[in-house]
């Protein structure tokens, strides 16, 4: 008998039945099952590059993906520089593609610019910022956003994708580099530093990411990982000398002082010019010869009772307050234009003489503010908001800044904020005499952490009464 076969045998027709399970039982049907694996898309992941404006090759920290459907390959942002979370994005995404095609893939992802400029975005932010659950003061958002411009200059970055961890590192470095070469004050360097990168970062909080991403803007933060660094001085009061020739000297201020020397400004001017590559000085030295009222009460406000420069600048006539004993009381409210920093309400107790001082400084009937003067447009002819408005009284603030480093105040600190000083000095002694609680609550601090760290230096040292010399 002549044998066949098994593949021979079914070869017929007749046994297409057989045959089909056969195949089935030897050869089952191929299935490319790592497609459904984050370690599959783990392995296809790639970030682009492109040249920068410098011609500088660029790597974007984002992964991105090839994915093919209906014969179209198209290259996918995954929006994150971490690979297992961008491989699992993914796979989220190719089973979503599998489903719905390329709309449930590409949607929203158009929306934000290919390459967004830091101007752009600092828009985008200030925008973002009407929206927060706590609204933050245009002062801070335009002081978050300056820094932010700042880092960008230092590193040359002008679009959004050009600002990675490496090129705050850079900025950061090419900082310090130009300081040291200044023979600025180490301390100082690092706290400046520190302070313009929080500012910075604060640009890309969660909160503000969260709002963009509503919108479509998708954006990393490039502050992620980069630790800022602050070394905090040893609070110390001001110098009694010092404190005693303000008190001194503080007449003149007010009323003027004939002896003072008359400013160079011609001098002054051409200094500056060539100090600053021929720009424009944008303030003039103080002429001491004439009153400043103004000047002299943002003083007072400041040393006796703690006001902050802004505080000074909106403290109106209508805080005063008596109560039915005739003494009187400065209670800081919000207003139309003044928001006590951190929603924080105070009230303090104004001595009788500091009371009749102010009064006697008044020059300005007509204003209802201490420092005189009217309230600031905060909106401007062509309708668009007035970003500089955090001080009405800029030029009288200036001089009283001017005044105090003259006689010593923050002496050695030259970018220092003399009136902020007078402030610290206030609450030293308010700790020294009544206690850390006292000066938290008075200087309007949330946390006594501040008022110990910064504001409570000794200005009196005790009398140790308990030493007895026996022998």
């Amino acid at each position: 008998m002549k044998v066949t076969s098994k593949a021979k045998s079914d070869k017929g027709e007749h046994n297409l039945v057989r045959r089909q399970a056969n195949d089935k039982a030897s050869e089952p049907v191929r299935v490319r099952s790592a497609e459904g694996t984050a370690a599959y898309w783990r392995a296809k992941l790639f970030r682009n590059t492109y040249r920068s404006h410098n011609g500088a090759t660029v790597e974007i920290p984002e992964y991105y993906v090839r994915m093919r459907r209906d014969g179209v390959t198209k290259r996918v942002r995954l929006r994150s520089a971490d690979k297992d979370v961008a491989a699992d994005a993914a796979l989220a995404l190719a089973s979503r593609l599998a489903r719905e095609g390329w709309s449930a893939v590409t949607a929203g992802s158009a929306r934000l610019p290919c390459s967004p400029s830091i101007d752009q975005f600092c828009e985008a932010f200030k925008e973002a910022t009407a929206s927060f659950e706590k609204p933050i003061r245009p002062v801070t958002v335009k002081l978050y956003v300056r820094h932010l411009r700042q880092i960008c200059a230092l590193d040359n970055v002008i679009t959004l994708r050009e600002l990675t961890p490496t090129s705050v590192q850079r900025a950061r470095d090419a900082y310090k580099a130009k300081a040291r070469k200044e023979k600025r004050d180490e301390t100082a360097v690092i706290n400046s530093l520190g302070i313009i990168t929080g500012n910075a970062k604060a640009c890309f909080q969660s909160e503000a990411l969260a709002i963009m991403a509503r919108k479509g803007w998708i954006v990393e933060n490039p502050f992620k990982d980069i630790q800022r660094t602050t070394i905090n001085r040893p609070v110390t009061a001001l110098p009694r000398e010092v404190v005693e020739r303000i008190w001194s000297e503080l007449p003149l201020l007010r009323d003027g002082d004939p002896k003072a020397p008359a400013p160079d400004i011609a001098r002054y001017k051409a200094s500056y010019s060539k100090k600053h590559g021929g720009r424009v000085a944008r303030w003039l030295p103080a002429d001491f010869r004439q009153p400043h009222p103004a000047s002299y009460c943002a003083v007072l406000l400041s040393l006796d009772l703690g006001l902050r420069a802004n505080e000074c600048d909106k403290a109106r006539w209508s805080w005063l307050q008596f109560d039915a004993k005739g003494e009187c009381f400065l209670k800081i409210a919000e207003e139309s234009d003044f928001k006590p920093k951190g929603g924080t309400l105070r009230l303090l107790r104004v001595p009788a003489d500091l009371y009749a001082e102010l009064v006697k400084a008044r020059t300005d009937m007509s204003s209802p503010y201490i420092m005189g003067g009217q309230p600031r447009e905060t909106v401007k002819k062509d309708g668009t908001a007035n970003e500089n408005v955090e001080y009405r009284c800029r030029e009288a603030i200036r001089i009283a800044n001017e005044w105090l480093a003259e006689r010593g105040v923050e002496a050695g600190n030259v970018h220092g904020k003399k009136l902020h000083g007078l402030r610290k000095q206030f609450g030293s002694e308010v700790a020294t005499r009544f206690g850390l609680f006292a000066a938290q609550k008075l200087l309007g601090h949330a946390s006594p952490i501040t008022t110990s760290q910064h504001y409570s230096a000794q200005t009196d040292l005790p009398a140790l009464t308990h030493v007895r010399i026996v022998g």
